[in-house]
């Protein structure tokens, strides 16, 4: 049961980051705003900015378990096995996306039967093919065969979903604690420099907590992340004069910051570091 658990944590936290990685590549690539704003295409999808395509990446962490909780029943076939991903992706990418029961984008149904144009089937595909070969490549192969260090970065990834995630909805209960548009501050670039740099930001921070041994971690950890995660949008949404200016992240944000400590804490203590 333990083994089972940690494989479907394992699997959620895989597909999230390949999942945010691949979809901001490719949204910036083939422009799916403009893309989704087309014909037959925006009666399809809903826009970028909309309330449900800004939640969906918090909801990614439910799919990702959902996958988990599927693949335990092909686990034994997959993980550790020679061409192990190459035959969970060749599931996925047969089933789940060329040959799906639905008219699906990219599928043989969605082609004949939607009126989606072929060039949405055609910018839609290379990031779905290349998640799911991401996502197959990590999972059937555990340990340090893709990304060295990988059991040993376990708590720094996971704090770094989480801070993601939390990050975008903070940004959600703000809009809705405002009374603004979800949209606002979709075209923000520089906001999402400010997230990138926070979740790089607290993977590292998480990274030397684990490693340190110094007492001095408890307060430098909780302080940092409440730093890039609080403090740092504020001072920006300021400096640029952002309808989201406002004070309330300072409290919001606190709530984020306190799951990654006792996350990092609880991994330190499990990994016998002197705290």
């Amino acid at each position: 049961m333990k083994e089972n658990i940690k494989f479907v944590i394992r699997v959620m936290v895989i597909h999230v980051l390949t999942y945010l990685l691949c979809g901001v590549v490719f949204s910036a690539l083939f422009d799916y705003t403009a893309l989704y704003q087309q014909e037959n295409i925006n009666t399809f999808m809903r826009a970028v900015g909309s309330a449900s395509s800004l939640i969906g990446p918090v909801m990614q962490v439910v799919r990702g378990l959902l996958f988990g909780l599927i693949l335990l029943l092909l686990k034994d076939s997959i993980i550790g096995k020679k061409y192990g991903w190459l035959k969970l992706w060749t599931i996925i990418v047969g089933i789940g996306i060329i040959n799906t029961p639905g008219p699906t984008p990219c599928s043989i149904e969605g082609i004949i039967y939607t009126q989606l144009p072929l060039e949405f089937h055609i910018k839609a595909a290379p990031e779905i093919l290349l998640q799911t070969l991401l996502f197959s490549l990590f999972v059937a192969n555990p340990g340090n065969f893709i990304f060295p260090g990988l059991r040993e970065n376990k708590i720094p990834l996971i704090s770094t979903v989480l801070a993601g995630v939390m990050f975008s909805l903070s940004g959600v209960i703000l809009s809705l604690i405002l009374h603004l548009e979800m949209t606002a501050g979709i075209t923000d670039i520089g906001a999402f420099v400010i997230m990138f740099v926070a979740v790089i930001s607290v993977f590292l921070v998480c990274k030397w907590y684990l490693s340190s041994t110094s007492r001095l971690k408890h307060l430098v950890l909780p302080l940092c992340c409440y730093t890039v995660l609080a403090i740092m949008p504020v001072v920006y949404n300021y400096m640029t004069r952002s309808l989201f200016a406002s004070w309330l992240p300072l409290g919001i944000n606190v709530i984020p910051v306190i799951i990654i400590f006792l996350l990092n804490y609880m991994g330190a203590l499990h990994n016998n570091k002197k705290i």
